[in-house]
């Protein structure tokens, strides 16, 4: 095997921050809220928003004014369009039995092999077809999780064996293999591509019918779990909770590979760079800690009070609790939202900053999320609206060295075995955006 990296030496923090970070309402915005604070709702708390792989359907947790819980599809071609009709428009509205805590949309991609894990393709055992289609996951306050046709608009399945609130839902990025986590203390993985082994006999129905298609169950906790993330490989499970909990899974053998030691409150979110080298933890001690998945080792933080609070405030009520945090496109910047009202921008790759390089106000904000192709951002809070930005100036293409590093770290998982130099590894490793 010959990798070859030309490697030369440049100032990230220079390249980093050459990038304006600009944060503008989209046009649609304005159309978006007026639909949201209409009269047919009432205000809620929108905990998670999400658009799907295509960048064309957002979907918003939301509640009617008779109490009525549901999801809002919008639907549009093009988010950054100057007509305010003509691309935007209401999908459909699906009705949910109780509160939405979580959303994820999935959808099969042929691009990976799935070897790892054999299913039975057969379509004579099969009563669902995943294979094809978008899918909108909703993981419910009773417990439920409702599986849409995002086409057809019909409620294809319901998962019914969490015992309580389901907090967090992630969906592989191609394969259709779901996680859920819940305030039962479980974490379960649902394979939607396969739901030919419990058929044979009478009982086995009934149980496969409770069931759905879980193939496991995680129960090594006594408090819950706040959300789980898969990695875009797939290789890893990250999971976050209370008591400072982060730990990370191999999804092949379902060990655990790390268990992060540094916050010092609960955890709420986490998110994997696009090459699965990287973690953000979020947490509400104020600060966003980023790891190595190959090493384990905490690599910087991210700060949203300066200077650093001591440990009694941060474990505290200190009112600046960190709600979400995800990456932004080519993984130049994290992105958070925080209980002091701003959504903030923070350098990855800048080895000499750890307090953020943009901020923007946004009253009672609770969640972010950004389009696949990473131009589009909604902001969720606790007034039912959610807010959509133009992230465009945060698309710009990395330098030729980071492509590389990207490329490297999602081909091969044994990164510290390469036959290349130290230094290279080094840098694969992210070695260079550790704070000196």
């Amino acid at each position: 095997m010959y990798i070859h990296l030309h490697c030369y030496r440049h100032d990230p923090y220079t390249e980093t921050l050459n990038i304006i970070i600009t944060s503008n309402p989209l046009t649609l915005n304005d159309s978006l809220q007026n639909y949201l604070l209409s009269p047919t709702f009432l205000p809620n708390n929108v905990w998670k928003t999400t658009f799907s792989p295509c960048s064309q359907y957002l979907a918003i947790p939301k509640q009617d004014i008779y109490g009525g819980d549901c999801i809002v599809i919008i639907h549009c071609q093009d988010w950054h369009t100057n007509e305010k009709v003509d691309q935007f428009y209401i999908y459909e509205r699906f009705a949910c039995s109780s509160a939405v805590w979580s959303l994820a949309f999935g959808q099969r991609i042929l691009k990976l092999d799935f070897s790892e894990r054999q299913r039975s393709t057969s379509s004579v055992n099969r009563r669902f077809d995943f294979t094809r289609n978008l899918f909108l996951a909703a993981g419910l306050a009773d417990g439920k999780i409702n599986i849409w046709n995002v086409e057809s608009k019909e409620l294809t399945l319901t998962l019914n064996d969490h015992q309580s609130t389901v907090c967090g839902l992630a969906f592989t990025s191609c394969s259709m293999q779901l996680a859920s986590c819940s305030h039962d203390t479980t974490i379960k993985l649902w394979d939607l591509l396969d739901d030919g082994k419990f058929f044979g006999r009478k009982e086995s129905w009934l149980k496969y019918s409770r069931l759905g298609n879980m193939y496991k169950t995680l129960k090594n906790w006594t408090h819950v779990i706040n959300t789980v993330k898969w990695s875009p490989n797939g290789k890893l499970l990250c999971a976050v909770g209370p008591h400072q909990l982060v730990t990370l899974y191999n999804t092949k053998t379902w060990t655990e590979m790390f268990n992060f030691d540094g916050h010092l409150h609960n955890v709420v979110d986490c998110a994997f760079s696009s090459d699965s080298a990287l973690l953000a933890t979020a947490s509400f001690d104020t600060h966003i800690l980023l790891w190595s998945t190959v090493t384990g080792e905490l690599l910087k933080e991210f700060l949203h009070i300066i200077p650093k609070p001591m440990k009694i405030y941060a474990g505290g009520e200190n009112g600046s609790f960190v709600r979400s945090v995800i990456f932004t496109k080519f993984d130049q910047h994290i992105i958070s939202t925080c209980d002091d009202n701003f959504v903030r921008w923070f350098p990855v790759k800048s080895a000499y900053r750890t307090g953020s390089i943009h901020r923007q106000t946004q009253n009672n904000v609770l969640c972010v999320s950004t389009t696949t192709d990473g131009k589009t951002m909604a902001v969720g809070t606790r007034t039912g609206q959610v807010h959509l930005w133009s992230m465009s100036a945060t698309c710009q293409l990395p330098s030729l060295k980071s492509f590389c590093r990207i490329l490297i770290n999602h081909q091969y998982s044994n990164i510290i075995n390469l036959p290349i130099s130290q230094y290279l590894i080094s840098y694969l490793l992210y070695k260079d955006i550790q704070v000196k």
